[in-house]
């Protein structure tokens, strides 16, 4: 049954760190290096994959290993060309290593539509791998917090990474340890409670699917009190067909493609200092399904990688260019991604190289960023546009000023009922020695997030009201 939950937590709120959602840099055990790899190879040859299983070791044994369940596999879901991404004792934190450095890695248009994942449970067992040279701070004692996290993580990681795939995020199964299995549902329980958009992800709970009435497992599902006999394989399958089912049927996914268009604030140093690490959950949290898109996902004129899994990295955003070589270069930066909305963040590039007096500098600076939004609406008619004021530059306030006076009056002139502008605020309760790294003109990571934040309500005011709707889940 699909019902309605309501949670205080939104399935898009940040994620804290810890042991279960801290992704290591290397892993060593070869037998975890081993299934990565063959993940990362079946998911690049993939030609009609529309159903992937992503899990730990209940997951790899549908298919492999025991194989226990390959029977059902064949007969119920071999007409979707399933991918069984299951790796035996996986734990959360590998799996973000996993779907952050190959296993979602799909070529171009041939994403899936469904994807089932299942995991947590290894964090309350596994501490070492690799014959101890691993060693990971999990066990009996691993908060129950932490590991829901851990599960929410991968989830967010699928829909960043997938942008037009479905996710169905299962709960734990019973166990036949009674401790554990009450460790189990209260886990369960906080991803229940979670606020999120059905439409993308659904939670599936069926606990009940596994349980005699006095509420300890039915043994004829477990080989071994947590892994599945073929009659459990059964019972998992009839569960989860119905909602496999249904978002196939559904049609596809179609988020607001955004582009972030600027010079080195827009790039960012790292992660931490990017206001696109905040901005897209922030998006999200208000309802928009959303994909940013651009030719660029690293930091610091493309030599850093983002150090975080929790947004999404494309972007326009090019370090130490000025708005003269974004409008040149625009026309081309648009041949492999259009936007729905652009947002250009101009203007400080300019005023840090230059020694043009103000009046001429801020009007050259106020032609290209025209010149910009000309070469969206070639390519797209109806593109919808946030223009930011720029960031204000130590011992050039004055230009900014001025600068930022002529974007607003921009914004308002070069608006269309086809394609409407918005001018965003972006500095608004900005602190110049608190908000702007020392020395330079790029956002701390307090600056960032106001940054973002100021950016999010222009681009809702552009976007309106969120259609999307709150959480089906099915089982208690």
């Amino acid at each position: 049954m699909i019902s309605t939950l309501q949670g205080a937590e939104n399935f898009w709120d940040e994620i804290p760190l810890s042991p279960s959602t801290t992704r290591p840099s290397v892993v060593l055990d070869d037998y975890w290096n081993s299934e990565f790899q063959r993940i990362n190879r079946e998911v690049a040859a993939a030609q009609n994959t529309r159903l992937v299983f992503f899990g730990d070791s209940i997951t790899w044994s549908w298919s492999l290993g025991p194989a226990t369940g390959r029977e059902i596999w064949e007969n119920q879901f071999k007409d979707h060309h399933p991918i069984n991404m299951g790796n035996s004792g996986d734990i959360t934190p590998v799996m973000l290593h996993r779907v952050t450095r190959g296993n979602l890695d799909f070529p171009a248009g041939r994403h899936p539509k469904v994807a089932v994942i299942l995991c947590g449970i290894n964090n309350f067992g596994v501490n070492h791998s690799a014959g101890g040279r691993e060693k990971w701070d999990l066990g009996p004692d691993c908060p129950l917090e932490e590991i829901a996290q851990g599960q929410r993580a991968i989830a967010q990681v699928f829909r960043r990474k997938l942008p037009q795939t479905r996710v169905i995020m299962m709960a734990l199964l019973p166990v036949e340890d009674r401790a554990k299995w009450q460790k189990c549902q209260r886990v369960n329980a906080i991803n229940a409670s979670l606020a999120l958009d059905g439409n993308e992800v659904a939670f599936v709970n069926l606990q009940d699917s596994f349980l005699q009435p006095d509420g300890t497992i039915n043994k004829v599902l477990f080989t071994d009190g947590i892994h599945l006999t073929k009659e459990g394989y059964q019972a998992w399958e009839k569960g989860i067909s119905p909602v496999i089912g249904e978002f196939m049927k559904a049609p596809p996914l179609a988020p607001v493609k955004i582009m972030l268009i600027g010079g080195s604030a827009t790039e960012g140093i790292d992660s931490s200092t990017s206001y696109r690490r905040y901005l897209d959950g922030m998006i999200r949290r208000s309802g928009h399904l959303s994909d940013f898109v651009g030719s660029r996902c690293k930091h610091k004129d493309g030599t850093a990688e983002p150090d975080s899994y929790q947004f999404d990295p494309d972007h326009e955003g090019h370090w130490g260019k000025d708005s003269a070589w974004l409008a040149d270069n625009m026309p081309r930066l648009l041949e492999s991604n259009v936007p729905d909305v652009g947002v250009i963040h101009l203007g400080a590039e300019d005023i840090l190289a230059s020694k043009t007096e103000a009046e001429p500098l801020t009007d050259g600076i106020i032609k290209n960023i025209g010149r910009v939004i000309t070469a969206l609406r070639l390519k797209n008619a109806k593109v919808k546009i946030v223009i930011a004021e720029n960031l204000p530059v130590r011992g050039r306030e004055e230009t900014c000023v001025l600068l930022n006076q002529k974007i607003s009056r921009l914004a308002r002139s070069s608006a269309s009922t086809l394609s409407p502008v918005v001018f965003a605020e972006a500095n608004q309760r900005f602190e110049l020695n608190h908000d702007m790294v020392k020395d330079d003109a790029l956002p701390s990571a307090a600056g960032a997030r106001k940054i973002a934040g100021n950016l999010s309500k222009a681009i809702n005011t552009l976007l309106g009201a969120s259609s999307n709707q709150t959480t089906p889940s099915v089982g208690d």
